[in-house]
Formats: C-alpha cells, structure tokens, sequence
C-alpha cells in the first residue's frame, strides 16, 4: 500500500474548529479546507496512511456515513496529490517527485473573491463551514495568497495631504517589481536581506514611519497597493536603511481571506485604519 508523505515547502495554518490552511511556498497558493478535510490532512501527516485517516475522521464525525468520508478523502487526496501538496510511495519507500513548480491555477484571485463556485466542494465548503452537508464532507477551496482588493491603501483624504515622500515611492516601486518575482525567490530575497544585509532592528517608531511613508505613496498610486505590497514595500524602506523587520503573512477564516504585515520585536506595526490582526493566524514568517 502507498505510504503518503508531506513535502517540506508546504506550510500550515490549523484553524479552531479543526480547519486549515496549506500554504505552497513554491507558488505562493494556498488551499483551505474545511474540519473533515483538515481532520483527514493531520491523520495523514500524522500516520502517512490513507485508511487510517479515513478510520479516524468517521470515529470523530459519526454522523457522516464512512462511506462518503472515504469517496470525500480519496477526492481530497487526489487534489492533493496533483497539486504536490502531498507525495506518495511504497511502504517503506522514498517519496515520488512533487510536480513542478508551475503554478496552479486557481479558483480565486484573492481572498475578497469566493473560495468556490456554488455547487462544486469548494462552494459547498463556505456554505457549510462545519461540513454538515451529506453531499460532501471534506469541502475545500483554493485561493491564491494575493491581497484583498477591499484592503487597499485608503485614497487621498484618508491621510493628510503633503508632498508624497520619494522613498516611499521608491520603496513601493521596489515591492511592486518583487511580487512579479516567483515566491520561492521572493522568500530568498526577503530572508537574505532580512539575515545578512541588515544589521539592526528596527524599532516600533521607525518601522511606523516606514509604514506610513509607504502607504501615503500607495493612497496616490493608481493601480493596486494593498497590505501584501506596502507591508512589503515598508520592509524594503527600512532594509535600504540597514534595519531589520519581520515580514508576516496570515490567514483568517469564515471567509477565507489574508494579510500581510511587518512586525518588531514591539509587536505588529500597524496603521491607524489598518484592519486588525487579531482574527489572523501567522501561516508564514520571514
């Protein structure tokens, strides 16, 4: 029998209510599933067999005939498989190949869209969060790991009204040019500056006035400067000045949606319009 086996490059963000989040760090997709699908995922990390994830996930959810877990879990299984979130192998063998790194496309743009079309597992995963649905148990969807749109930098007269400053500008041109780059590459570039071209911590104030500066360049830039390209763009400003910030990505569920942030040792730096982080669960730190 296959033996199933996690890749290292996939990350993973448990929910409260038994859901997760997986996060490709190859393509920078992520794929949500519902408490039978993220049930199944740990049983499978955990025990790298497919029958005894099955096993478990019936036992917790008795009201869902075997059956259909089984038929839900060798549908959620083969997703997996396709996408190189999982691997399988002969008992007591090595791991077949993940597939490439081409990204897989998917069925969102970002976290404001819906995670799935009604009638298809992902729709019927936002639509019974807690797969109450005898039509299918483990319900997934898969978004990719964008912004939400409804999060942009807020436009001119939500901030005060002064000359933009260059660096920010700059600064978020830079970001702007980085989030084109593959994710893989991104990460390297991120954590090698992070690692060895700074050479000091940021503090509290200096990564707020990054933040700020950055964000009054994003409220006058006409295209699309939400929290994944001004936490990133305020990261790169205090880099240029030596200084070191953590760059954080999130998720949060009901619905599925993500955010990106910078952090310092204080804590998260955050602007005063700036959604909070509290309902956001840190899926990737840098």
């Amino acid at each position: 029998m296959n033996r199933l086996h996690v890749p290292d490059f996939v990350q993973e963000s448990p929910g409260d209510h038994g859901d997760a989040v997986l996060l490709d760090t190859r393509s920078g997709h992520c794929f949500a599933m519902n408490p039978v699908a993220g049930l199944l995922w740990q049983e499978w990390r955990r025990s790298r067999d497919f029958e005894t994830g099955v096993r478990v996930t019936a036992h917790h959810f008795p009201a869902l005939s075997r059956d259909l877990i089984r038929h839900d879990a060798r549908q959620l299984a083969d997703a997996l498989l396709e996408r190189g979130l999982l691997t399988a192998c002969p008992a007591g063998g090595q791991p077949d190949p993940p597939p490439g790194d081409k990204p897989v496309a998917a069925t969102g743009n970002g976290p404001g869209d819906g995670p799935g079309a009604p009638g298809t597992a992902a729709g019927q995963a936002r639509r019974h969060p807690l797969a109450d649905d005898a039509r299918s148990a483990a319900g997934t969807a898969e978004v990719t790991m964008a912004a939400d749109p409804g999060a942009q930098a807020p436009r001119p007269g939500r901030l005060p009204v002064r000359r933009t400053p260059p660096l920010g500008l700059l600064c978020l041109l830079i970001a702007l040019v980085l989030i084109r780059l593959p994710f893989p590459v991104l990460l390297r570039v991120v954590r090698w500056t992070s690692h060895r071209w700074c050479r000091l911590d940021a503090t509290g104030a200096q990564a707020a006035a990054a933040l700020a500066a950055v964000r009054q360049a994003a409220a006058r830039y006409p295209g699309r400067a939400a929290c994944l390209e001004t936490s990133l763009a305020a990261l790169t400003l205090l880099a240029l000045r030596r200084r070191r910030t953590t760059w954080c990505i999130g998720t949060a569920a009901d619905p599925y949606r993500f955010h990106a942030w910078i952090e310092t040792e204080a804590g998260p730096v955050m602007a005063t319009d700036e959604q909070r982080i509290d309902a956001f669960r840190r899926i990737l730190t840098t």
